[in-house]
């Protein structure tokens, strides 16, 4: 009878579980989908439409999917997650051309007949992948609650579901190192500024000469931020990636410990760029890396997914012993320090892909050896640097999965670049062809800057979400994207795409700058793809697109400014070189005056799209500080990196102006009187110059800037006359 009665009880006690669980269940889907109504309904402003009915449901296949369909009532989405019914209706306003989401811009008009046909999508992946490491260091390191909500609706609505979340980090490993027994001084001198993180993070530099120590302030900001992020993250059902130890700590942490370590550079700048690496054969190398997932979890929560890189950019070891030591106590932290069963270890691919010829599958295999398939994710980056189908170099990565994700930017460059038909059909058709290609489970995005060349990156999240990955015809893409983003597709525009499609869009230039931009090279030929071709058709658009509805040139007057900037770009480049080749010095004074007012014109327009400020990039730094103290430095730490991005600048360093930006402020207080002088003193009208002196003062003198120029109201008008007196005066 006791026997019987346990039973029962046991019976029932599982019973309820199972009702709590269900219940559990229910409440995360009701919160999941309040959350995507929320996303939709900030998109659209309310207007749209009368009444959404959400429905998620998990995918059959483990891939997203959705299906949706409307009367003239209601709009109803069947998804397999939050993210997808997001992604669902974005589809929907498109397929309506009733709007869009760029990051300088958001359209959305209610269609007057709401009703579609039933449409369904399945990808080919389960994953949706975004941001790169060093995006945190190029674009985010200021980012406060209000821009990262814009961007987490901007993923949802792009169908991105796994993104990369590093705030908070350097918060935790401070509490880490001080238990272990180090002061606040010595994790001090370890620290960077803000901009630079991503590359202290993967061990390539530490130290003050970067704009460090972080500051009290700063940590304390960073943890309500992160709280909000993932909050976010998770109320959307998105997965995210957040840190995990690769091996890097203080220099001071050998005088506490007897360990093992070595220092680590950085391939691109040997010297000063350095950071220590504790040996993964010391016990403290698992010890400080699960005490920071611990005290990371005991912070935000557990999580699934956690990223560590040990070897980006640098020497590769060649002992296969060492490098499965590596692999197996990075595990080791992750698995051990996780209060998730089955967390898995996430890593970017680029060394494989970058230094392919440096690794091989044979120490691929070895640093991954003892690692479960499904406990490994691989994040390979960029086949628009090649070599291509690099994964069959790695026979398909051994079985680990792994995220298919594109780089189309480096350095968070202005300019615009990008094979489309890559994005659109061919890269998809070789991973589909390829009988190598393993595991893969994702798809994505990994730029080293965002905001920037929209019209791509809109290309590449939709190529992820095209059904069962069926190829994109690019010029009916190309018509809706315009009906969709600007209201209209006029002759004028049509025409402007296929010259666009011909020369910037054809093939991809992985660092496209003018030689003005780069200190040792001001005089010299850039690799900004603008030519003839391209810049008559952009003054053709200009002329006939002033006479079309002032909403639909509102909408594309953004873009607009950008083109005639990179237009106007060219020209200076072109000048400077005529300069140059001048042997009358009254000739070149003159032409130098030229290209003064030329530049000055430029740095106008560039006003006309307040994305591309040098002011609005250094005022978030100024408000991400806790004191005026902090934020003045937070604002030379952001102008450092986007120019002579060395810490102790004092000659032509590799990665020097390697962000190469058409920013307003930049162009008009930096690119200018640097170009101008240096003409200037080759011409004999300057006595002396010191390049390395003036570039070392723009960066301390951040963030004043001169009076940003007053702009007409009309700005088509002032685009078109600006350029037709620029392209008069140049010939």
């Amino acid at each position: 009878m006791k026997e019987r009665i346990q039973y029962i009880v046991v019976m029932i006690l599982m019973l309820l579980s199972v009702n709590v669980d269900a219940q559990a269940l229910t409440d995360g889907r009701k919160g999941q989908e309040a959350a995507a109504r929320e996303v939709i309904d900030r998109f659209t402003g309310g207007q749209m439409p009368a009444k959404v009915v959400i429905d998620l449901q998990p995918g059959a296949n483990g891939c997203d999917q959705y299906r949706y369909s409307a009367d003239r009532k209601r709009l109803t989405i069947h998804a397999s997650s939050a993210v997808a019914a997001c992604r669902a209706f974005y589809d929907y306003a498109k397929e309506k051309r009733a709007g869009i989401r760029t990051w300088s811009d958001r359209r959305f008009e209610r269609p007057d007949d709401i009703s579609c046909k039933d449409r369904a999508c399945t990808t080919l992946f389960r994953d949706h992948q975004y941001f790169n490491v060093v995006t945190y260091g190029y674009t985010m390191p200021f980012w406060n609650e209000a821009r990262w909500d814009e961007e987490i609706d901007w993923m949802a609505l792009h169908g991105i579901d796994m993104p990369l979340m590093l705030v908070g980090a350097e918060g935790i490993y401070r509490e880490v190192f001080r238990e272990m027994g180090l002061t606040d001084s010595e994790i001090d001198d370890w620290e960077v500024g803000p901009a630079h993180l991503p590359w202290f993070r993967m061990g390539n530099l530490s130290g003050n000469s970067f704009d460090g120590p972080l500051g009290k302030e700063w940590h304390e900001s960073q943890r309500r931020l992160a709280h909000h992020i993932l909050d976010r993250m998770r109320a959307l059902g998105m997965k995210p990636v957040c840190p995990a130890f690769g091996g890097f700590v203080p220099k001071a942490f050998f005088g506490h410990y007897d360990c093992k370590t070595e220092q680590t550079g950085w391939n691109w700048v040997p010297g000063e760029c350095r950071n220590y690496r504790l040996s993964p054969a010391s016990r403290a190398f698992v010890e400080v890396g699960t005490r920071f997932i611990r005290k990371w979890e005991e912070e935000y929560g557990v999580c699934r997914y956690y990223l560590s890189d040990s070897f980006n950019e640098m020497t590769i070891p060649d002992s296969l012993g060492l490098l499965t030591e590596y692999g197996d106590n990075v595990f080791r932290c992750i698995s051990e320090g996780s209060g998730c069963k089955d967390a898995v270890w996430v890593t970017q691919g680029w060394t494989f892909v970058y230094q392919s010829g440096e690794w091989g599958k044979e120490k691929f295999g070895a640093l991954t050896r003892n690692i479960p398939d499904d406990r490994f994710l691989l994040l390979y980056m960029s086949p628009e640097y090649g070599p291509d189908r690099c994964w069959e170099r790695y026979d398909g990565f051994g079985g680990k999965e792994w995220n298919y994700t594109m780089l189309p930017n480096m350095g968070g460059k202005t300019f615009w670049t990008g094979n489309l038909n890559n994005y659109a059909v061919d890269y998809l058709r070789k991973l589909r062809e390829s009988a190598s290609r393993g595991n893969v489970t994702g798809f994505g995005l990994t730029p080293e800057g965002l905001e920037n060349n929209e019209m791509l990156y809109e290309l590449i999240t939709d190529a992820g979400w095209t059904d069962a990955g069926a190829p994109i015809d690019i010029e009916e893409w190309m018509a809706n994207y315009a009906k969709c983003r600007y209201g209209l597709y006029p002759d004028e525009l049509k025409e402007f795409h296929v010259t666009l499609r011909n020369t910037l869009y054809n093939r991809y230039t992985d660092h496209p700058r003018f030689g003005w931009q780069v200190g040792n090279n001001l005089v010299g030929e850039g690799n900004a793809r603008v030519d003839s071709l391209f810049t008559e058709a952009v003054l053709r658009l200009l002329t006939r697109v002033g006479e079309q509805d002032r909403t639909f040139t509102g909408h594309l007057e953004y873009v607009l400014a950008e083109m005639a900037a990179m237009c106007i770009g060219h020209k200076v480049e072109l000048l400077a070189r005529k300069i140059k080749e001048t042997e009358d010095s009254q000739d070149a004074a003159l032409l130098i005056g030229r290209l003064d007012r030329m530049m000055l014109q430029l740095d106008s327009v560039l006003c006309i799209n307040p994305m591309l400020s040098l002011e609005r990039w250094e005022q978030m730094a100024v408000k991400a500080g806790g004191t005026p103290a902090d934020g003045t430095r937070n604002a030379v730490n952001a102008r450092r990196l986007i120019t002579v991005w060395y810490g102790n600048h004092r000659k032509d360093e590799p990665v020097q102006d390697y962000a190469a930006r058409l920013w307003s402020g930049l162009v008009r207080d930096y690119y200018r009187p640097r170009l101008v002088s240096e003409l200037k003193y080759r011409k004999g009208l300057l006595p002396t110059w010191d390049r390395i002196g003036f570039e070392n003062r723009f960066v301390s003198s951040a963030p004043t800037l001169s009076p940003t120029p007053q702009l007409p109201e009309n700005h088509i008008a002032f685009l078109k006359d600006m350029l037709c007196e620029i392209f008069r005066s140049a010939d």
